[in-house]
Formats: C-alpha cells, structure tokens, sequence
C-alpha cells in the first residue's frame, strides 16, 4: 500500500489498467484518485479515440449522454470532457460486460442472461453487441483484460449472428417475409450487408433448367417465338424475386441490384445467351433488343431498388453484351463477305458443271449420229471415239467438227447472258439489307452500347464490301467472259445462204445487251441501297465525293460503264462483220449491173441484200432502251449508223454499176437513207446518208453527159462536204463505162485528160 502513496507509481499503474480497474483504483482513496487525475485526460483520450469520438476543449455539451443508453452509447461524436465521457459509456455498458464474460458459450438456452431480465428486441440487444465490440477494441489499456474481453465479445457476436441467420433461413423457407424483415434488420445492425446478400443469393440460386435448349431452329436460325418465351420468363422471375426483396429487405440493402447484376452476369448473358449467340452471331441484334427493350421495359419497380431499378439494369446488361456486340460488329461484315462470296463459288461451280454436262450432250448427241457400232461399244471414251471417227474419214470429220463447234458456240451464245445472275446478285443485297436492319436495331433502343457515329460506319462498311464482292466476285469475271465469247465469235463462220436470208439478229450483240439490262438492274438495286439505307437514314452525306461509300459506288459504276462500252464496241464489230457478210454473199453482182440493157428493166424495190441489211439493223439499235441512260444510247446508234455508213461505203467501192444499176442502188440508198431518219433518228448522221443518195445519182447520168459528171464530182457541196473530191472520183471509176466516160471527166475536173498530154 505504501506505492500507492506516490503519485508517480500511481499514475504508471494507471495507464495500464482497463477502464473498470482504473474507476475501482480511483475509490481507494483521495490520495490514489488525487494521483490519477493529471494522466486521466490523456488515458481517455486514449481511450476514446479508439472509436473516433473526437476531443474539442470548445465543445459544449452539459447534458452528456444524458440521452443515451447501451444501444446508442457510441453515437456521441465530440466531447470536451473525455473522462467523463469514457466514464458514462462504461457505465452503460459495464452490466452487459460483466454478465457476457460469466456466460457459458457452450450453453445457447443461457444467452438471453447477457441482456439482463429487461425485454429488449433483438434489434437493440444487436446494437448493444456492436457497442460491446466497440468498448472491447476501445478498453485495450491493460492488455490481458483486453484479449480477454475482445475474445469473449467478438465469439458471442459470432454465435447471436449464426443464430439469426439461421433463424431467417428457417422463416424465408417458411415464406414468413415479415419476420425475415426484422432479422434483415438485426443483421444489418450487425454489418452482415455482405453475408445477408451472398444468404439471399445462396437462397435464389438461378434454376439450373430455367432456359431450354436452345432458341435456334434446326436450321441454326434465331426462334423468335422461344426467346420471346424465355424473355417473358424471365421478367416473371426477376419479378418475384423483386417482390420477394421488396418484402424482405426493403430499403436497408441493395440486395436486388446485386442479385440482378450477378445473375445477368454468371447465368443469362455470360452463359446461356452467349452460348446461343456463339451459335450464331447474327441474332445479337435482336437478342440484345429484346433484354434492352422487352425484358426491362416489362420489370415492376422495385422499393429495394428505387428509381434507378430500370436505368441500373440497362447498365448491367451493357455492360455484359457489349463483348458480344463488339464480336458481332466485327464478324458480321467477315461473315457476310465469306457466305456471299461462297455463294458465288457455288454458282459458278453449278454452271461450269452444267456447261460440262451440256457440252458432253453435244459431243455425245454428235457422235451417236455419226459412230459406228464398233465406236458404240466405247461409250466412256468420247474423246477417244472422235479420234478414231477423224481418222476414218476425213469428210466425216470435218462435219463432225463442224457441227460441234457449231453447237458449243450456240450454246455459249444463249448462255452468254447468264454469266451474271440477277437473282444471286438480288439476294446478296437482300442479305446486306438485312445486315444494315440489323446494325439499326441498336440505334432504335435508348442506351445503346454502340453510338450513331459507330452504327454510321459500320453500315457504310456493309455497303463498301457489298459494292466490292459484286464487282470483283461476280460481275467482272462475268462479263470478261462474256466479253470474250464476243471476241472468238466469227459471224461468216457457220452461215448458209438460207439463214443468211433469214438472219434477224446478230446473236452475240442481242445476248451481250441482255447481260447489259442484268448489269443495270444490279446497278440499280444498288442505287436504291443506297438512296434508301444510306442517304434516307443520314448514314452519309451524298454529296461527301470523298467519302469511301460514294467512291465505292462511283468505282463500280465506271467499272460497268467499261465493260459495256468494251462489250458493246465489239458487238457492233460483229454486227458490222455480219453486215459485210451480208453484203459479200446475198449482194448479188448483177444486182447493180443488171444483164439487160433495156432501159425500161423492171424496178422491184431495194435488192434482198438491202432489205435484209436494214432489217437485221432495225432488229439492234433499240436493244439498249431502258437498260442504260439515253446518252448512252444515243452514243451506241449514232456508232452503228457511223459503222453502217463505212460498209456501205466500201460496198459501193466493190461493185461495178451500170446506169440502170443505179437504179436498184438508188433504191437501196434511199432505203438505208429513210432507215437513218425514220428509225435511227441520230440528226448527227442524217448528212452521211443525204450524200449517199448524191454518189448514187453519179451513177445514172448518161455517157453521154459525162462532161455533166465532171462537173458533178467537182461540185463538193451536193455531197454536203462528206466526201472528198478523190473519193467521189474513185465512186466514180466504178461505173461499167468508166473507161468510156473517163477523158471527159477528168477534162471536166482537171481541165485536161491523160490523152491531152505530150512527154517531150
């Protein structure tokens, strides 16, 4: 007792006993509490700031914990007097202490002795309990008592909480959501927001069989019918467990939020429907559509949640699907790029077999004809039979050869038009549409992932790829083909003169311009892509020349544009060679020279040749109206009747005409003449044809008046300045009297004849 009397050994002893001993020290004695009181201050201090109670000299507070008691012990936040302060809490948590240190753990009945014989609720008697905590971590001066007391307090916590939780385990399969509500509330006194919400998810764990199988059809396509059935499904859970939430939790915890983003997370989208959208990538849109739109647009408002249920739940969603929007942004132009361009393959895969098939038929059907029994046994080897023809008899294989290549060229003159499909081009734009209506259902829900400016560029894309795999894939192969079968036609090659007489069309241009209403019909849908989901919708400006998808279009337009002038160029080639073939064979030599010298022969018209000429042109020169632009066209006539013109020309030059000839050709020339200006109607080429009808007056002046002649071929106007004076002189030399009529024209041109001249 004698330490006791210094102060010094007092106030050590002092700062290390716990807040009880301290109080029991200081009622010793005066002298021993006298010791105490300079270090009390800074013990309580100590003390206090343990539970962050704050120190402020300046605070008033006189009726101190006045209002509180156990369970609100610790809401006191400043203090002007610590000691006081530590002493009021110790009191009103002291009984609990001392009652929870004597208490048996091991005997759960004995419990309810920690909160005395007072009715108090479990809520408070969780409120005093965290305050015991509280004390336990601030009483830590005398280290034993401190693990003594802590160890004690934190073991009993654990235990009351077990209890509760395993009480409202029992009650929330009980489905009494009234009395889970007051345990919520006991747990979350206890800082239990955590476990309770794990409880709540340990509790509703997502049926392992909610969904079905699948939501594609067997032909992997999306099942409208089952992810509608699947989304109404799932608003009618989410909607139970809100209600079930609301009941329970109220607002003290976040618990539906939670639970919505874990299992969006773990069971529908980074499970079930990324599986079914791995399937097939191209129903993102429409899934992403219907949780966005559908499933949030149908969740009852949650009290648990707030305002904010829907909004969150949008957040969630995104947050999840935008992998797999970006994976299907990024697939779905490769995807449709890979089908349209194995669709492709497969058509030009099915016709070369079918031109294949086609073409054994012809050489099959050929050498049934001609073969032999001997050959007829050989039925596999067909190259081998025809060898063996040809080496038989030379004749025979000269018709055999003739006629096959006769058949395979009129078969690859009908099919000419089919090297560019119309319906497979229509369906790979049909499929790009698709694909754009798919990108715009992002933009129709509010909160998209993916902004307009990345919807714009996206379907811009589209249509650059669509543009690119027509023209490189499709329509250029086809017409190089096409181009070429032009280029190896001989038109004089499998003519007789009974079809010469009846030829209406020159087959290779009329099957070229059948391809050119294809390529311009393809061309057109293209323009209406365009127009339609690209400018309409304000994806792109199309007055932006330098924007990818207008020079993509611009590309594919001038890509036709050659190919049908290239094609329509060697068209009206063979037209003109078929032309000249006409002239060569059914252009009679008496047709202009007729045997009689009777002035009064009889006129019947233009010759054959002629009215054959003009028929077989009147059968052309319209083939490209509606296909192309009228300056096309106009380019296309005016090239045939500049052609026409030169053949003519040259078939004049070729024959010999007498002066009643000139008659027939005068018929003729007026018919190619009113052919220019009733059908043709190209102004621009009338005057070629007006000088035609003054060469065939050269022709009908007498011998007699060849001085007239003369002056005739001198006088360039009445040619419309068309030809030159040579060119009318060597038309002139083409009369059967020439050499007769010669000294006086050449008099009459040049003012002297060859006879006129003397060599010195």
């Amino acid at each position: 007792m004698e330490l006791l009397k210094t102060p010094t050994v007092v106030g050590s002893i002092g700062r290390h006993l716990s807040i009880g001993d301290r109080l029991s020290l200081q009622q010793v004695s005066e002298e021993v509490a006298s010791a105490l009181r300079p270090s009390d201050l800074d013990y309580y201090k100590a003390r206090l700031s343990k539970t962050h109670i704050i120190y402020d000299p300046q605070f008033m507070d006189p009726l101190l914990l006045d209002e509180f008691d156990a369970t609100t012990a610790f809401q006191v936040r400043k203090t002007s007097d610590p000691t006081k302060t530590c002493v009021l809490i110790h009191s009103l948590l002291t009984d609990y202490i001392k009652n929870l240190m004597a208490l048996d753990l091991t005997d759960e009945d004995s419990y309810g002795s920690v909160f005395g014989s007072k009715m108090i609720s479990e809520q408070d008697k969780a409120r005093i309990l965290v305050n015991l905590r509280k004390y336990a971590d601030m009483d830590d001066a005398d280290n034993v008592v401190y693990l003594e007391t802590s160890d004690k307090v934190q073991n009993f916590l654990n235990k009351f909480t077990k209890i509760k939780f395993d009480e409202m385990r029992d009650n929330f399969d009980n489905q009494d959501y009234s009395i889970v509500a007051l345990l919520v509330e006991t747990l979350n006194i206890l800082d239990q927001e955590e476990n309770m919400v794990q409880f709540f998810k340990d509790e509703n764990k997502f049926p392992y069989d909610f969904f079905p199988d699948t939501i594609l059809d067997s032909g992997n396509q999306l099942d409208k019918e089952a992810l509608s059935t699947v989304i109404q499904d799932l608003v009618k859970y989410f909607n139970d467990k809100s209600r079930v939430i609301d009941e329970c939790f109220g607002q003290q915890l976040p618990v539906m939020l939670m639970y919505m983003e874990s299992v969006l997370e773990k069971e529908i989208i980074g499970k079930f429907l990324s599986d079914e959208c791995h399937k097939n990538m191209e129903i993102v849109p429409i899934v992403y559509y219907e949780l966005l739109v559908n499933f949030v647009s149908n969740l009852n408002d949650s009290l648990n949640v707030g305002k904010n249920y829907k909004v969150m739940t949008r957040t969630f969603i995104n947050l999840y699907f935008e992998p797999l929007v970006a994976q299907y942004l990024e697939e779905t132009i490769t995807l449709f790029e890979e089908n349209s361009i194995e669709e492709i393959n497969k058509f030009e895969k099915d016709y070369e077999e079918q031109d294949k098939l086609e073409q054994e038929n012809i050489y099959k059907s050929i050498l049934n004809e001609y073969n032999t029994d001997e050959n007829k046994t050989n039925k596999f080897e067909l190259l081998t039979s025809f060898t063996k023809m040809f080496s038989k008899s030379d004749s025979n294989a000269e018709e055999i050869k003739f006629k096959t290549n006769l058949e395979v060229i009129t078969k690859n003159l009908k099919n000419l038009k089919n090297y560019i499909n119309f319906e497979l081009s229509s369906e790979i734009i049909n499929q790009a549409k698709a694909k754009v209506d798919s990108v715009l259902v992002f933009e129709s829900i509010d909160g998209s992932v993916i902004d307009k400016k990345r919807i714009n560029e996206h379907i811009e894309l589209i249509f650059i790829k669509l543009i690119g795999i027509l023209e490189i894939y499709h329509v250029k192969p086809g017409f190089e083909k096409a181009i070429d079968v032009l280029n190896r036609y001989d038109p004089t090659e499998f003519k007789s003169l009974e079809s010469l007489e009846s030829l209406n069309t020159v087959e290779p241009l009329v099957k070229f311009t059948e391809l050119i209403n294809i390529g311009d019909l393809i061309y057109q849908m293209l323009e209406i892509f365009y127009e339609n989901e690209l400018v309409q919708k304000k994806i792109l400006d199309k007055n932006e020349f330098l924007n990818n998808a207008n020079q993509a279009k611009k590309r594919f337009e001038a890509t036709l544009d050659n190919f049908v002038a290239n094609g329509l160029n060697i068209g009206i080639d063979k037209l003109m060679d078929e032309i000249e073939f006409l002239f060569n064979t059914l252009q009679l030599p008496n047709d202009f020279n007729p045997k009689s010298e009777d002035i009064a022969v009889t006129i019947n018209g233009p010759t054959k040749c002629a009215k054959t000429v003009v028929k077989l042109l009147s059968n052309h020169i319209n083939l490209l109206n509606g296909s192309t632009e009228k300056g096309v066209i106009d380019v296309f006539q005016q090239e045939i009747g500049e052609r026409f013109f030169q053949v003519i020309v040259k078939n004049i030059k070729k024959r010999q005409i007498s002066t009643n000839g000139a008659i027939i050709l005068i018929c003729d020339l007026n018919l190619y003449y009113d052919f220019i200006v009733n059908t043709l109607r190209q102004k621009n080429i009338t005057p070629y044809f007006a000088a035609l009808k003054q060469v065939g007056q050269l022709y009908l002046i007498s011998k007699d008046d060849s001085k007239e002649l003369g002056k005739l071929i001198g006088d360039l106007s009445k040619f419309n300045g068309i030809f030159r004076q040579e060119e009318i002189y060597e038309f002139v030399t083409k009369r059967t009297d020439w050499l007769k009529v010669r000294k006086d024209v050449e008099k009459a041109m040049y003012g002297l004849g060859i006879t006129d001249c003397v060599i010195m």
